[in-house]
């Protein structure tokens, strides 16, 4: 068959598909909205374990907890900054629109996380209407969009918000592109999916692969490829190629793209093994975690089994294209979950993890699409009507079951490290976060163990090396009898961690505690002030800062850190710091 008479047996069977809602008017189908409503509630259900979670030591510190920049409304700031080796504006300004309202009240930043999951799982139902026509299709993608277990880190994570934002934009964009190619061709339709196409891109740079996405709709929806249609695009494709460039310069900025940890053929390797797992992940979705670590080291040889990937990647690929003889929508599926997941397949390395179940949240709609199609067509045949129904019941009880479970583990940080590490995976991350925990906790002897295994793991890892230090300073405060014994192996470990990193502020910040310790004021005053100097939203040093001046009789500079600390959310009492300033 010629490509004109596939196209155009395309566009017939896409035409048949929609005869159940005539003039694709299916927005006023009361069987559309009652599926919809069961969905949502099912979502709900399956989440409400999120209302009752917390922050974790993942980010959620970084993003609320500690966040400095959301304590104040400015825009200017908002869009002139980027954060956590990301540029998205329009995330730290809900971020900031939240903090005027719960301050730091977790349950109120899980609600807003759960609430545009369900707006993005409607959008999801109504972009396949569009695409496809075909209720049954639309409802099994929105299902299994909205109950899957793999989502559970987007949704129940405080600090994805961005991703929950871009995907809720890129789909309002995609959905009213499917209405300018409906075939009217309507300007205003074309505009309104190019500013939605915007936001998406100020909440995250992922938003980029849309412009591609759009190329595949025009070829799954019948339009013929050629130059017009990427003329056509040229706004999506300039403003993905800036905001390309944007997300590039963040990561850059942060530290987090690592170019020489891997060579390039080990990344090829890499590529292909997220490429396959994401998908079996999204089929199967077992042993989920918080954390995959790389199955090697720099400099390390990974282990043969991962060399097969390529291999499976190859035949999948070849089976695409050979489906072309019967169809295009396995290609559009595949394609669309390709397009949505190359940017995360780490031939670029960002992080140290080499997959993440947050990268699969928009690319699982075309695995899901073509999940849903398998099933229509074994729906429509008699034979098999009531084994893809039993299918789908099934996976919605499993799923939903998953997921609930999922989310409880995204309690606090003590659930979440404790399962990445029972899950078997040996990261120093993992152990390093948990002492963080037992040590707030006042476990010092179980912190210690976590730390020391996590230096194992990763003997650079200055966090580590930083809060052993800190540990030891806290016993010399607890063993007066050998003080100075615990202060040296604190200084020690200190100065190993800013040896390892000298913009590390937070080292600085605990060696000042150190050096003020064993009366070595003016050393203390150094590190306070270099912490500062390295990153100013820190408010431990303006407190202590604060102490040593006042103690040192400095009490103008002393009431100046104190206020400070005091005005960025110090637990400090601002009655306190009035009494001293007087």
């Amino acid at each position: 068959m010629s490509k004109k008479k596939k196209n155009n047996q395309n566009h017939i069977d896409s035409t048949k598909q929609k005869s159940k809602f005539k003039n694709n008017n299916y927005a006023s189908d009361k069987k559309l909205w009652y599926a919809l409503a069961a969905i949502l509630i099912l979502t709900i259900v399956a989440y409400w374990p999120a209302f009752d979670n917390g922050f974790v030591n993942l980010d959620d510190d970084r993003y609320v907890e500690n966040n400095q920049m959301i304590r104040h409304f400015d825009l200017g700031v908002l869009f002139t900054t980027y954060w956590m080796g990301n540029y998205h504006p329009l995330v730290m300004l809900v971020y900031t629109l939240i903090y005027k309202v719960a301050l730091l009240d977790p349950q109120i930043y899980h609600l807003v996380n759960i609430c545009i999951h369900l707006i993005n799982t409607t959008l999801v139902l109504f972009v396949i209407m569009e695409l496809t026509g075909i209720f049954e299709i639309a409802f099994v993608v929105c299902l299994l969009f909205g109950i899957h277990p793999i989502h559970v880190e987007s949704v129940a994570w405080v600090s994805e918000l961005k991703d929950l934002m871009y995907t809720g934009f890129f789909l309002a964009s995609l959905f009213y592109y499917l209405k300018f190619v409906k075939g009217d061709f309507k300007r205003k339709y074309f505009i309104f999916s190019f500013l939605f196409f915007g936001l998406s891109l100020l909440s995250k740079g992922m938003g980029v692969s849309l412009a591609v996405v759009l190329i595949l709709v025009d070829y799954f929806k019948g339009r013929k490829i050629e130059t017009k249609i990427f003329i056509e695009k040229t706004p999506f494709f300039l403003l993905a190629i800036i905001f390309g460039i944007i997300a590039i310069k963040a990561q850059q900025e942060l530290g987090a793209i690592q170019d020489a940890v891997f060579s390039f053929p080990q990344r090829i390797v890499f590529a292909c093994y997220g490429f396959i797992t994401y998908i079996f992940k999204i089929i199967i979705p077992i042993n989920l975690s918080a954390y995959y670590p790389y199955p090697a080291k720099t400099g390390e040889s990974i282990p043969g089994i991962y060399y097969a990937y390529p291999l499976i990647f190859i035949g999948l690929i070849a089976g695409v294209f050979y489906s072309l003889k019967k169809t295009n929508k396995i290609l559009f599926s595949i394609g669309f979950y390709a397009v949505t997941v190359a940017l995360v397949l780490q031939l670029l390395p960002v992080g140290g993890a080499v997959i993440a179940d947050r990268y699969s949240y928009i690319p699982s709609i075309g695995i899901f699409l073509l999940f849903a199609y398998g099933l229509y067509y074994l729906y429509r045949s008699s034979s098999y009507k009531t084994i893809s129904t039993a299918l789908v019941v099934v996976m919605t009880i499993g799923y939903s079951f998953i997921t609930y479970q999922r989310t409880q583990v995204w309690k606090d940080g003590m659930t979440l490290w404790s399962d990445v590490i029972e899950k078997g995976n040996e990261v120093a991350l993992a152990y390093n976060n948990r002492g963080v925990l037992h040590k707030q906790n006042g476990d010092l002897e179980r912190a210690m163990k976590d730390y020391k295994h996590s230096l194992s793991l990763n003997p650079v890892n200055t966090d580590t090396w930083s809060n052993i230090g800190l540990i030891f300073w806290q016993q010399g405060l607890q063993n007066k009898n050998q003080q100075q014994i615990f202060n040296d192996t604190a200084m020690k470990y200190l100065n190993k961690a800013i040896q390892l990193d000298t913009k590390f502020a937070t080292a600085y910040s605990n060696r000042g505690s150190v050096r003020s310790t064993m009366g070595d004021n003016i050393g203390a005053l150094e590190d306070y002030s270099k912490s500062i100097e390295l990153d100013p939203n820190f408010t431990d040093p303006y407190y202590n800062r604060g102490i040593v001046y006042y103690n040192l009789g400095r009490k103008g500079e002393a009431c100046n850190d104190l206020r400070k600390a005091a005005l960025m959310g110090h637990n400090i009492a601002p009655n306190a710091v009035r009494d001293l300033c007087k």
